[in-house]
Parts: structure tokens; C-alpha cells; sequence
């Protein structure tokens, strides 16, 4: 991708992390940072008879608030020496930024936010701009100390491997060690099946090394794209969402795909992807 890096913002807590972030990685890939400020009426009206002169006076205090939070951010981005244009939209957070999704290189916002202004609450914006946007999403927490590097899920599917890709240049870029992450589990068909010629324990193993070759096979053209990244691979037995929940513990940020298949059964954007984004212990990259 050659687009720019997408924040939302809109002064709060959650939302100047997510522009310190944003703006870091913007000043790491080279790429110009747009800060994203939205305004909208309020859902409620402001009653019957209420003259026009009273709504524009809303409506103006409104848009000069977000203009204020605006200007806000471009400053932090100027103080950070990074490369910032600054945009004011009317709308709703989420619709404006999937909107501005297109062609960018990522859209990054934070996981809580000011909630009259832009409403960046996790579960509502952050939700529905992880399950949208055309390019990947990074949800901003709270950055964890002793941090040991990027986590990835991976199951083999499509969106994994887009995400594992994803995964890989964002390490390099940010020079971090990457933990790959295979969580896989017996199928539940298995248990009607009578295999005589294994034993429980040999089943679970030769599946189990059946699933590391593949996690290995997947990686191998990654690794040779980039060379400068130390890699850790993890194969387990067990629920997807506990073991990328419990790497994300010490990691700087959890990448997983929007779907997938197989181990990470249904990694829909309301499974495995929408519960690490709720989660996880550390800042989330969806990549569709």
C-alpha cells in the first residue's frame, strides 16, 4: 500500500494514544499522517419551536469544538516532527473513517473515547471500523511495559496469511521480535469416530505436528522477505482466543485477520477477532 496512516481523533485519553501511535508508525513507514475529527448534531432534537438561529449556534459550537481538537492533534504530530494534514468531517466516527479506509495504509483509533464528540467506545466505533475498513485497523490500548514484541495468529487461511505478511512488516519496520501464534483444536466430529488404529495421545501429537508443518510451511517465504525479523513460532493445543489473549500479555500489538478458518475456526469479526479486540492486553491489528 502506498496510502497514508488514518487516525481518528478527537482530544480524548484513548484517542491521543491512538495519534501517538499512529503517528509513530506514520514516521516509520514514511507515510503522511491524516488526523480524522468528526462532528455531528446530537440524536436527540432540541425540541419543538426551537428556532433556526438556536440550531446554527449548535451546530457552529460543535464544528468549533472539533476544529479546536483537531488543530489539537496536529500540533502533538508537528511536536512528534511527523508529516500531518489535519481534516474536519461532519458524520458519524465510524462511517467517515471506514469511508477513508479506502486506499490508506492503515486506520488507527483509540479503544475508548469522548463519546458525545465522536463516540469511540469499544464495541461501537472501534467495533465497527475493525469489521469494515478496507485496509487494516489497529485499536490503540494502553502500552505495557517490558514489552517482548508482535504477536500473530495464524490458522492458514487467507486472511491469516494477509495478516502474518502484515504481521512480519510491521516488525521490521518497528524492529520487534514476532511471536507467531497456532492454536488448533480436534475437531468436534472426531469424537463420533472410532480411529482403532490410534490412541488418543498419538492422534493428538500427529495432529498436533501436522499443524506445526503447515505454520511452518506458511512462514517460510515471510521469513526470507524479511531477514531481519526474529521470529518465534508457537503451536498449542487449546481455545484460540486464550492463547492469543495470554500472548498479547507483555506484546506491543496482537495482529489477527478479519476471518479464517480451520483452528481458528470463523475468525469473523464477532469470534475469535471481535473477542482479542475486546480482550486483549495490548493494542489490536484487524487485517481484512
Amino acid at each position: 500500500m502506498s496510502g497514508s496512516v488514518i487516525v481518528g481523533y478527537d482530544g480524548s485519553e484513548g484517542s491521543q494514544l491512538a495519534l501517538r501511535w499512529a503517528a509513530a508508525v506514520a514516521q516509520q513507514r514514511g507515510r503522511t499522517l491524516e488526523i480524522i475529527t468528526t462532528w455531528s448534531m446530537p440524536a436527540a432534537d432540541l425540541g419543538i419551536g426551537a428556532s433556526s438561529t438556536l440550531q446554527q449556534e449548535l451546530i457552529d459550537q460543535l464544528r468549533d469544538e472539533a476544529q479546536t481538537a483537531n488543530d489539537e492533534g496536529a500540533q502533538i504530530a508537528a511536536d512528534m516532527g511527523v508529516n500531518a494534514v489535519g481534516e474536519l468531517h461532519a458524520g458519524r466516527t465510524a462511517a467517515v473513517l471506514v469511508k477513508r479506509s479506502e486506499g490508506a495504509e492503515m486506520v488507527v483509533v483509540g479503544s475508548h473515547g469522548a463519546g458525545g464528540l465522536t463516540g469511540f467506545l469499544l464495541g461501537s466505533v472501534s467495533r465497527q471500523v475493525s469489521a469494515h475498513a478496507k485496509c487494516p485497523t489497529v485499536v490503540v490500548r494502553p502500552p505495557v511495559q517490558d514489552v517482548d514484541g508482535i504477536v500473530v495468529g495464524v490458522d492458514g487461511s487467507e486472511h491469516s496469511l494477509k495478516a502474518l505478511e502484515w504481521a512480519f512488516e510491521q516488525a521490521s519496520f518497528a524492529q520487534l521480535p514476532l511471536h507467531v501464534v497456532h492454536s488448533w483444536e480436534i475437531p468436534p466430529t472426531w469424537s463420533m469416530v472410532e480411529v482403532p488404529s490410534y490412541e488418543p495421545e498419538v492422534l493428538i501429537r500427529d495432529y498436533g505436528n501436522s499443524e506445526l508443518r503447515e505454520t511452518s510451511e506458511a512462514m517460510s517465504g515471510f521469513r526470507e522477505n524479511f531477514p531481519d525479523v526474529k521470529v518465534r513460532q508457537e503451536v498449542m493445543k487449546g481455545s484460540p482466543v486464550k492463547a492469543l489473549v495470554k500472548a498479547s500479555e507483555n506484546a506491543a500489538l496482537l495482529v489477527v485477520g478479519s476471518r479464517g478458518l480451520g483452528g481458528f475456526r470463523g475468525l469473523l469479526l464477532g469470534s475469535v477477532s471481535h473477542a482479542v479486540v475486546h480482550k486483549a492486553g495490548c493494542s489490536v491489528a484487524v487485517v481484512p
